[in-house]
């Protein structure tokens, strides 16, 4: 499908970018914002359980991860987390720098920001945030960043809040999480649905990122940038895809999911067409009436799906089993594709993977599947026997601890009934640049209620003058004044998000051409950074200096790496360098008289500079003076000595 086919099934997306701030502290707490590779100096186990929102209901989320029965290990560091990352003492003041920073981006996305910051908690139960929810707070609402053909990237709110820890192991009923990144500030850009087609969905991602970066104030690196995707179809729904790692996976990873729900709502049409209503049985008569236990069919016998929960053949005491689930009027539906090679037996696969945690992959057998690793035709009929099974019907088989089987029945169920309503209201991870499946249930309002060990933060003139004096000169209006210079796009594009480009603002502070300094910094600089050199280690002003004094003549475009090097070494100031070095510019009548020395020593080469072959010459002349006078200086003027 092509962009065009993707607007006609009604294709929309809009995003959530989650980016990290350049702080000294986390938000909460003084801690300091690194992340640790090191091992972790002590452990905690938590389990979480979902609790009441002010309306007296549980978020369905919360409710789907409590049946997880998740043990969630974290690992601490003493000395960069505290007390408050363990939920054992109070949040301190929120970061006033973060707070600020938080404002700026959002001004320079043309946002109405709030009168009052009011801190509220948002309940993770996925075990991400030890204290079971994290603490955000609206910044601002309702602005916009000008992109293309007239239209705009309409941003509906902006949020400041603490970041969750990172996961690094999920197997069963165990995850582990390192506790570094917890808390350290970000902001979550939330735009309305304006991406028409995959391709504008990247875009979206692209020209936001702009204007963050733009103000030198946010993180980078990985980690840093995280893009959460929300994209529907004409007839679907809402589905988000978390934690999008590259901008470029957003195109195929967002057309995907479209097809995704255009082939589910294929499905929808059949079981329309069949007339099925599984609504009709609530869940515990569901379990009674359509799953039989059919462990004892297989008892003594390899089978390949099953092997990797019993570890040998099937035995009937070892506390797992096998189960088949019923499925009215579903024959040929599990192996209808969704998207990739995928098919909506993988729709299964996730919910039990995730819910039941049944991970040992493949985690079912439908009765689609031709039969394989110890399966035979003859157990398919008798399954399809002992569950009444008609032509028109399909049943699943699944294996693996009792407790998560006996879940497992009733996620078959719920997933396959809500085939019958189109999408289902979830939250989807990444598999690869194109395929996803599911985390968890879409969270709802339910999720969020006021923090009360916060006050509220008034948004004061003062605060409102610091930000207002910060907020950087639009991307856009700094590329064109770049371009207008006759800086090539390339460089402007990249120049003014570049971590770079306060070297260029002082170069010019301090009299360098704009073209000149623009280039130099993206293209010479990045040279000399990829060499070796740490350019980050120079102080600013000391590398605006060198490119300035490059771009006035006051020394050469060759010796300019030298002299940067060299303050790099000493730290010593580049005017000093230059005279110590010996690397100030001679005039034309030294130049000319060093060169008339050199060609007398290499007649022959001269012959070969006449001949058009100029590269011998030249080497020998800039090797002699090339640092104090400039090569095309030079070419001329053995050019001119020949043509007299």
């Amino acid at each position: 499908m092509d962009d065009k086919e993707f607007e006609a099934i009604g294709f929309k997306c809009g995003l959530e970018i989650h980016q990290q701030l350049q702080t000294d502290r986390k938000l909460f707490c003084r801690c300091p914002p690194i992340y640790r590779n090191d091992p972790a100096h002590y452990e905690i186990v938590r389990h979480m359980r979902p609790t009441l929102s002010e309306m007296g209901t549980y978020d369905g989320t919360a409710l789907m991860e409590f049946k997880t029965r998740k043990n969630i290990t974290y690992q601490f560091f003493r000395d960069t987390t505290c007390s408050y990352e363990l939920d054992d003492t109070p949040p301190f003041e929120m970061d006033e720098k973060a707070l600020e920073i938080s404002m700026i981006i959002a001004k320079a996305m043309k946002c109405a920001l709030v009168d009052e910051v009011h801190v509220s908690r948002k309940q993770y139960l996925d075990g991400s945030i030890p204290t079971g929810f994290q603490r955000t707070a609206i910044i601002s609402l309702g602005g916009f960043v000008p992109w293309k053909d007239g239209r705009n990237i309409d941003i509906r709110q902006i949020s400041l809040e603490e970041d969750a820890c990172r996961e690094m192991s999920d197997k069963g009923h165990e995850i582990v999480f390192r506790t570094d990144r917890l808390s350290i500030p970000l902001i979550e850009v939330v735009t309305e649905p304006n991406a028409k087609n995959p391709t504008e969905a990247g875009e979206l991602a692209e020209v936001l990122g702009w204007v963050m970066r733009s103000t030198q104030l946010v993180r980078r690196g990985p980690g840093a940038t995280r893009q959460d995707v929300n994209v529907s179809v004409e007839g679907g729904r809402r589905v988000e895809i978390k934690g999008v790692p590259f901008i470029d996976w957003i195109p195929p990873i967002t057309a995907g999911e479209a097809i995704r729900q255009h082939n589910l709502l294929k499905i929808r049409s059949l079981l329309q067409d069949r007339g099925l209503d599984l609504t009709s049985m609530d869940i515990e008569e569901f379990k009674t009436m359509k799953s039989q236990d059919v462990t004892d069919l297989f008892d003594g016998r390899q089978i390949e799906i099953f092997d990797s929960w019993f570890e040998g053949p099937v035995s009937t005491d070892k506390g797992l089993d096998i189960k088949a689930v019923l499925i009215p009027g579903f024959n040929e539906l599990f192996s209808h594709p969704t998207h990739g090679d995928q098919t909506f037996s993988d729709e299964v696969s996730g919910r039990l993977r995730v819910i039941c945690c049944l991970d040992r992959m493949p985690n079912l057998f439908t009765s689609d599947d031709i039969p394989f690793g110890g399966i035979t035709e003859d157990d398919m009929k008798e399954i399809g026997k002992r569950l009444g099974a008609s032509e028109d019907d399909a049943y699943i088989l699944i294996g693996g601890p009792k407790e998560d089987t006996k879940y497992g029945v009733q996620e078959i169920y719920i997933r396959s009934r809500e085939a019958i309503e189109g999408i289902p209201n979830e939250t989807r991870q990444v598999l690869t640049p194109d395929i996803t499946t599911f985390e968890r249930i879409l969270p709802g309002p339910d999720r969020m209620y006021p923090d009360t060990d916060r006050p509220p933060i008034v948004v004061t003139k003062e605060i409102l003058d610091r930000v207002n004096k910060q907020i950087p000169v639009p991307w856009w209006e700094q590329k064109e004044d770049l371009l207008s210079a006759g800086v090539p796009e390339p460089v402007a594009h990249k120049l003014v998000v570049s971590r770079w480009l306060p070297i260029h603002e002082h170069a010019l502070v301090k009299g360098a051409e704009k073209r000149f300094s623009a280039i130099f910094v993206m293209e010479g600089l990045k040279h000399l950074d990829r060499s070796g050199l740490d350019v980050d280690s120079i102080p600013v002003e000391a590398v605006a200096e060198s490119i300035a004094m490059a771009s006035t003549g006051k020394i050469t475009i060759r010796a300019l790496p030298k002299v940067l090097m060299e303050v790099s070494k000493t730290g010593r100031g580049p005017s000093e360098m230059i005279e110590e070095l010996g690397l100030s510019p001679i005039d034309e009548d030294q130049a000319r008289s060093a060169i008339d020395d050199l060609v007398k020593g290499h007649v022959d080469l001269l012959g070969l500079f006449k001949d058009g072959r100029t590269g011998p010459l030249m080497g020998i002349l800039m090797d002699s003076i090339g640092d104090r006078i400039n090569g095309s200086k030079v070419f001329g003027m053995v050019q001119g000595s020949i043509d007299s």
